[in-house]
């Protein structure tokens, strides 16, 4: 009897760290030849190519009338159910999983939308025999939002990191520039790094994702900042590798977030991390961060300006390199397949670090 993987997640975002996280554990599950089905939600799934290297394992279906909020159909012969999106199964005697990423609506969101997320994200972990935290500090926020319950596994497994991310051959780019990757929304101070961009006027500010520049982002920046700054849309990890690789740092200044693969990529490659004090990230980038000591524009001046003193930069790569390197999904599947097996999921060894049956980094 296998595994349900409800790709709700993939009908409702073509881009992510909810969307890297369940490919990247599709991908472990196939190279370990685990037994599953992928149920897809059609026409609202357009693109399911890299999603499995197994075509027999997706169960595409036409979706229902408000399907994103409905509990997920079962598929046949499943004995374990892991939505990609806080979904309950329908048959409530199948046990499940629920991996939680963040509480970004419990935080930051107001209204109906936050009211409505809650009553389904909370209801999915409760029901749940196992939770799944991709760091302490979502640990923390999870037992504090919705507390304990009675009988339920909770494990914190880190996300990894694809060796996509690795460092390049030495290039420079034309002007040097910070590098700003993923949503701007506020509590990521995109804001304090236009700020800082003011002070620092040999430097261009490109970002990568997060949807096009809005008007109103860019109201109180100058126009000799605003021609500072390129959005550069969604690119390739290639891409993307190459950007940390020229940029002068990684801006990452967000309030809150519930781990941060971005440090992990631009760390791997070899690009130094401007931060403020966030839990999560402290988590995760370790002393290899060069911390804000406020949140101000000055602050994150100092820290930038630290990053581009030549023994500094070298010195902080290197740690970069060390605390990187004690992330990867292949960790992150083995711990999840032992949760799966403690769920009664298959009976076949788990593979060993280093072993014979260890696959090969997903990349």
């Amino acid at each position: 009897m296998g595994l349900q993987i409800d790709g709700i997640i993939f009908s409702l975002q073509k881009h992510g760290g909810i969307s890297v996280y369940f490919r990247e554990l599709l991908n472990g599950l196939d190279r370990w030849a685990e037994p599953y089905v992928l149920t897809l939600e059609s026409p609202a799934v357009q693109d399911t190519s890299g999603l499995s290297s197994r075509a027999d394992a997706i169960l595409a279906r036409p979706a229902r009338r408000l399907e994103r909020i409905r509990r997920c159909r079962p598929a046949p012969g499943v004995s374990l159910f892991h939505s990609s999106y806080y979904r309950l199964p329908a048959d409530k005697r199948l046990p499940s999983v629920v991996t939680v990423h963040d509480f970004i609506h419990e935080r930051f969101r107001h209204g109906w939308s936050r009211r409505a997320h809650m009553m389904q994200k909370h209801a999915a972990i409760k029901a749940a025999q196992a939770v799944i935290c991709i760091s302490n500090a979502t640990r923390d926020d999870l037992l504090d939002w919705v507390g304990e319950t009675p009988g339920q596994q909770i494990h914190v497994i880190h996300n990894g990191v694809s060796d996509v991310f690795r460092p390049l051959p030495p290039s420079a780019p034309a002007r040097p520039y910070l590098l700003f990757v993923g949503e701007r929304a506020g509590y990521k101070n995109f804001s304090l790094v236009l700020s800082a961009l003011a002070r620092l006027p040999d430097l261009e500010l490109h970002c990568v994702g997060g949807g096009p520049l809005r008007a109103d982002e860019l109201d109180a920046a100058s126009p000799e900042v605003r021609a500072r700054v390129k959005h550069l849309g969604y690119v390739t990890d290639e891409a993307l590798n190459v950007h940390y690789n020229r940029a002068a740092c990684l801006a990452y200044p967000s309030a809150y977030e519930g781990f941060g693969i971005p440090v992990l990529e631009a760390m791997r490659a070899g690009c130094p991390v401007v931060s403020l004090d966030c839990k999560a990230v402290r988590e995760v980038g370790g002393d290899a961060l060069t911390v804000a000591e406020e949140a101000s524009a000055e602050a994150l001046v100092r820290a930038i300006t630290s990053t581009l003193d030549v023994n500094r930069r070298a010195t902080v790569v290197q740690a970069g390199h060390r605390t990187a390197a004690r992330f990867g999904w292949q960790a992150t599947h083995r711990q999840t397949l032992e949760v799966y097996r403690s769920l009664g999921m298959g009976s076949a060894p788990i593979p060993s670090r280093g072993g014979r049956a260890e696959p090969k980094e997903a990349r």
